[in-house]
């Protein structure tokens, strides 16, 4: 049983390793939020990635086949979500001092993060790839095995956010104001690009 749990661990990590624009948005959270609010959201990712890996695993195509067949609104919707965070992020003032986030906020970018993983279609299909790559059978009806590999999944996620977030921590104080400023302008110019992008798709 523990080599599922592994499996899932390492498929968590694998998974959450490339940079996408939740990702950036995660980052930029981190920066002028803080840690406990850049941490909150990635822990959204996490269960996203969690919840897709349990669906996939269970077999249950039905699920994964609604998230593709309504994958026209779904564009739309995850696309406009990540056009109005990228341009909140590329207008923003840039400020050193990291800002005071109320309790609603930090659950608000968990449930954020989280709605905008589990909408992606691409979500799904990467579960799918990466489950045929590396032999992980269909496990309906062992639902042991699926909520250790789904707490594999979880655990590797919210690692990759611990190893990235304490390397943000050390080097955030040494990057120069107009560093910042042109970190957040590149970054929200890549979401808006990304939330076009799947607009222009649907």
């Amino acid at each position: 049983m523990h080599a599922i749990f592994l499996k899932g661990l390492a498929i968590g990590f694998v998974i959450a390793v490339p940079v996408g624009p939740i990702g950036l948005l995660c980052i930029n959270r981190a920066w002028h939020g803080g840690a406990a609010y850049g941490l909150l959201s990635w822990l959204g990712v996490a269960t996203g990635d969690a919840l897709a890996g349990v669906v996939t695993a269970l077999g249950l195509s039905f699920v994964a086949n609604f998230f593709f067949d309504q994958h026209v609104w779904l564009h739309i919707v995850v696309g406009l979500f990540f056009c109005y965070f990228g341009l909140r992020i590329f207008i923003a003032r840039s400020a050193r001092p990291v800002g005071i986030i109320r309790e609603t906020e930090l659950w608000g970018g968990y449930a954020s993060t989280l709605f905008l993983t589990v909408t992606n279609p691409a979500t799904f299909a990467s579960f799918v790839g990466i489950y045929a790559g590396w032999s992980v059978k269909i496990l309906r009806d062992e639902y042991f095995s699926v909520i250790l590999l789904a707490v594999g999944i979880f655990i590797g996620t919210a690692l990759w956010w611990l190893v990235l977030g304490a390397t943000l921590s050390l080097c955030r104080n040494r990057f120069s104001d107009s560093v910042m400023r042109a970190m957040d302008l590149v970054s929200g110019a890549v979401i808006v690009g990304i939330g076009f992008v799947l607009l222009l798709q649907a």
